[in-house]
């Protein structure tokens, strides 16, 4: 086989792998928000013209949770009662993800960092702690560096290191970031389903058990959602300017900031979360042994712990 044959047959297993993330063929679709969460009312808010979904429990300082790429805020269910018993928890669906909006514009780092920002100020937000996870860790980390001012501390769960497509350990994932052309990718609409999606997902976390057709179905709904497509696209082809405008500058973060990784993170191994720390200066770092990318989801209650004992000074 050759070196083309060899690439091409690569982006065909991306394609495959990542598929789930990208839907198909999108229909306009308006979700039933009753059944975004089955334990909180979700609500909606205009942001710079565009809708973001969000849910709210507990009373007390702010927390704003922010997912991963392709995610929902729904990653979150577990964390949202421990957080609550102390603090005001927010859970996000970002711009292109989730029941938010879905508009036809280019997905940089910019807009989900501005996005989040604007979230803050049509809710009166001072301050927040922002906690996130994967693509949600680069969002939080852009807004402590574009608005130190506006972030109390910061968690940063399995996320985002510089160097994105080159520290991805996953193959499918490092050819999904860089293969060209992007039109290939795209057939990924038509070979997509829930056996495929349920494969990626397993690929992520340790307990494989944990995926079960519940899970499957949440994440599976949200391919009928309109510009899905196009915004994990337009987030993947703008990548670069994290790596060139905020990668560099990871050094500056003045939060107060705790890394969190899985041991057994197959997509960033625990070195790119070491690194990610010592980058980060005073910054702490906690490692949470048999969790996977999903974290805080895999592993909740010890999470949850390493969280409020950041937060509160002492364990939980």
């Amino acid at each position: 086989m050759n070196i083309c044959s060899m690439k091409t047959s690569a982006a065909v297993v991306a394609v495959i792998m990542m598929g789930w993330m990208m839907g198909c063929a999108p229909k306009p679709f308006k979700p039933d928000l009753t059944h975004t969460y089955n334990r909180i009312q979700p609500k909606a808010i205009t942001v710079d013209g565009y809708q973001l979904v969000y849910t709210v429990t507990g009373n007390g300082p702010p927390i704003i949770l922010l997912h991963g790429f392709g995610a929902q805020g729904w990653m979150w269910e577990y964390q949202q009662e421990a957080l609550a018993k102390h603090f005001t928890v927010y859970t996000l669906d970002l711009l292109g993800h989730g029941y938010s909006d879905r508009p036809h514009i280019a997905y940089t780092p910019d807009l989900f960092i501005d996005s989040v920002k604007g979230f803050m100020t049509e809710l009166e937000m001072t301050r927040a702690t922002l906690i996130g996870n994967s693509l949600g860790a680069g969002v939080a980390m852009g807004i402590a560096l574009n608005y130190p001012h506006l972030t109390d501390k910061l968690v940063l769960i399995g996320g985002f290191p510089q160097g994105v497509s080159e520290k991805a350990a996953l193959m499918a994932y490092r050819v999904f970031l860089r293969f060209e052309p992007v039109f290939l990718l795209r057939i990924g609409f038509h070979l997509s389903g829930k056996g495929l999606l349920r494969s990626t997902l397993e690929k992520l976390v340790v307990d494989k058990s944990l995926i079960t057709d519940d899970v499957i179905e949440r994440a599976y709904k949200f391919r009928k959602l309109a510009g899905s497509a196009h915004a994990l696209f337009s987030s993947r082809n703008n990548i670069r300017r994290w790596e060139e405008h905020y990668a560099p500058r990871i050094p500056e973060i003045t939060t107060p900031t705790l890394v969190v990784w899985g041991t057994e993170d197959p997509l960033f191994p625990i070195p790119v979360g070491e690194e990610l720390h010592q980058q980060i200066p005073n910054s702490k770092f906690r490692g949470i042994k048999g969790a996977g990318h999903l974290t805080m989801w895999e592993k909740p209650e010890e999470t949850n712990a390493a969280i409020l004992e950041f937060l509160l000074g002492k364990s939980k």
